[in-house]
């Protein structure tokens, strides 16, 4: 069957009757449109599609420069020898597929669209060509007779590595070719081999663009090894890979990096190490991608739990592409070789006001930053100050319960302030005393509304700092969180200190606990840690703090956006329990850069 491309060609003609032609549009001056169509010969060209999805049938838009539609087609062809009248002025032509969006993986279901603009002149003539090409991504696996004959079954998975859509099988009966999505995808391929032993190996495909077709050739090695070749073709965008599977080799493990600009965590399971294969010395290797054969592996120490291997590889450069592998101690290799690009150079980024040295104070408020920054939501730090210094909260008198002091501070010296977080009641009920990145965001009744999060897109390793702690017995119990025991006036009050990286900020009202921070099962939270004991601090001064940020393994190779850090005189102080004067000072905080980060395992 011969396989084509079609370009819809939009012929824009003003006929010219007449020096300035009237019709029945209001007698205002117009232009016409003509389509037409032609052909043209593509390797990305059209397959066998289901009976009840048309790709060839192209719907067609006509948007004004206000990106309205002002003619419009399910199909172009009715379009055919017929003039559209349209009012002179620049319009932009819009033609996809009709009844698809593109936005699903399936067998034979590719997407075409394109797009131009085009000017329409009273009296003259203008002409516009909309070629409309594949705008999803085209995947096709093959199977040589020899490599199916030597397993009992063979099945393949493709899907994108975000997990957005449902992979697609592939048998080795499946001939048709699959459409998927622009995005990261991956392939697995499963294989039981004649002696009944299962395999598996997984490869990724990043920088995934519109128009590419990947070809999975899967042969039969002739060797005792595995291994991947490549070819590309960039005139035709097919990419052709050739997996070569031994049935005597079982040996394979799903392997996969996530970097940043100096580091990369690397991942092994589902390791099999077949038959005759050392599990002596398992580790993995790197090395830069442009050394090629002739660079040198570096070897990287693992971990290992319940037949998970991780390491991390330091010392990288950033923007830079390494390869991979998982090998034994005789480097046999374990899976197959695959890459990784450091990400762009990541800025360390200091802690804005970490020494808590600027407040200021706005009427009867007090509040930590600058004396521009006083009241103002875009401030980097915020307390609960306004909860009882403004509105139904300043009745009975303005308290701050969070202020900067003099004495005690860590570090001395001119102009050197600490925080001072004291929990207090007021007309009975507690307030307990808080500092954190973000707003606050006013007064819901006797409850507060507030924002977690501030700007930030470093990765820091640690957040480190001073404080010191003299709790008092619990006397206020309103809330208790669930598994939480608390006996009034028995069990010590808790100081809190936390830090958290997130892809977004959080709003939430201190009274509504279905609004609180899930830190563990959101996946907008990326890394989380936390003072590991809000006890009593020893002895009369500053006690010096590391609290490790702990990155979801899930989320490690994720950018945060906002960066959330908060202390409290009370650890339970947003469920309104607490001890009244429970004293808590913070000072001298700051980010870590340097060393190893921590992983958040399973999460």
């Amino acid at each position: 069957m011969k396989q084509i491309n079609h370009i819809l060609l939009l012929m824009l003609m003003a006929f010219s009757f007449f020096a300035c032609q009237k019709d029945d549009m209001g007698g205002e001056s117009v232009g016409y449109l003509r389509l037409n169509v032609g052909e043209s010969t593509s390797t990305n060209s059209r397959s066998i599609v289901p009976e009840d999805y048309q790709p060839k049938q192209i719907a067609v838009q006509i948007l004004n420069s206000s990106n309205q539609v002002v003619e419009e087609t399910e199909d172009w062809e009715l379009w055919k020898e017929k003039a559209i009248a349209l009012k002179p002025g620049v319009y932009t032509i819009k033609a996809t597929s009709n009844g698809f969006d593109g936005q699903a993986a399936d067998f034979d279901i590719p997407y075409y669209a394109g797009s131009e603009t085009v000017t329409i002149e009273n009296g003259k003539e203008a002409q516009k060509t909309v070629v409309c090409t594949l705008a999803n991504v085209k995947v096709t696996v093959k199977f040589d007779e020899n490599f199916v004959n030597k397993f009992k079954s063979v099945t393949v998975q493709v899907g994108d590595i975000a997990g957005d859509y449902t992979p697609l099988n592939f048998t080795t009966s499946e001939t048709r070719s699959a459409y998927f999505p622009v995005t990261s995808l991956f392939s697995k391929i499963s294989v039981t081999n004649n002696n009944g032993v299962n395999n598996s190996l997984r490869n990724e495909f990043t920088d995934v663009k519109a128009r590419d077709h990947y070809i999975l050739n899967y042969k039969l090695a002739e060797t005792g090894n595995s291994n991947i070749t490549v070819t590309v073709d960039p005139t035709t965008h097919e990419y052709t890979y050739t997996f070569t599977v031994s049935p005597e080799s079982t040996n394979g493990a799903e392997i996969s990096a996530s970097a940043w600009d100096r580091l990369a965590y690397l991942k092994a399971q589902s390791v099999n190490l077949g038959t005759g294969v050392n599990a002596e010395g398992l580790k993995f290797q790197y090395r830069t991608k442009v050394s090629g054969e002739d660079g040198a592996w570096t070897d990287v120490s693992v971990s290992e739990k319940e037949g998970i291997y991780t390491g991390f590889v330091t010392g990288l450069t950033a923007v830079t592409e390494y390869e991979y592998r998982f090998v034994n101690k005789d480097e046999v290799v374990i899976g197959a070789v695959q890459s990784f690009t450091t990400a762009a150079v990541d800025a360390q980024t200091a802690l804005y006001n970490g020494n808590f040295d600027l407040w200021s104070e706005s009427g009867s408020t007090i509040y930590p930053g600058s004396a521009e920054e006083a009241g103002n939501t875009t401030s980097f730090w915020n307390t609960s100050n306004p909860g009882t210094t403004q509105g139904l909260g300043a009745i009975g008198g303005a308290v701050n319960p969070t202020t900067g002091v003099q004495s005690p501070v860590h570090t001395t010296g001119e102009g050197a302030y600490a925080a001072k977080l004291q929990t207090t009641n007021k007309l009975g009920v507690l307030a307990a005393a808080s500092l954190y990145t973000g707003s606050f965001m006013g007064l819901s009744g006797m409850s507060a509304n507030m924002e977690f999060g501030k700007p930030f897109t470093s990765r820091p390793v640690a957040l480190r700092g001073y404080y010191m702690y003299t709790p008092q017995v619990i006397n206020r119990v309103s809330r208790v969180p669930e598994g939480v025991e608390i006996v009034k006036d028995e069990t010590m009050d808790q100081c809190a200190i936390f830090i958290a990286l997130a892809k977004k900020s959080f709003t939430f009202n201190n009274n509504k606990e279905e609004e609180y921070i899930d830190y563990e099962g959101d996946d907008n939270i990326i890394a989380y840690g936390e003072l590991p004991s809000g006890a009593a601090t020893s002895g009369d001064g500053y006690t010096e703090f590391t609290i490790p940020l702990k990155y979801k393994e899930s989320q490690f190779g994720e950018q945060p956006t906002h960066i959330i850090i908060v202390c409290s005189a009370s650890k339970y102080g947003d469920y309104m329990t607490g001890g009244d004067n429970s004293l808590l000072y913070v000072d001298d905080f700051s980010l870590v850069y340097e060393g190893t980060p921590t992983i958040w395992e399973n999460k």
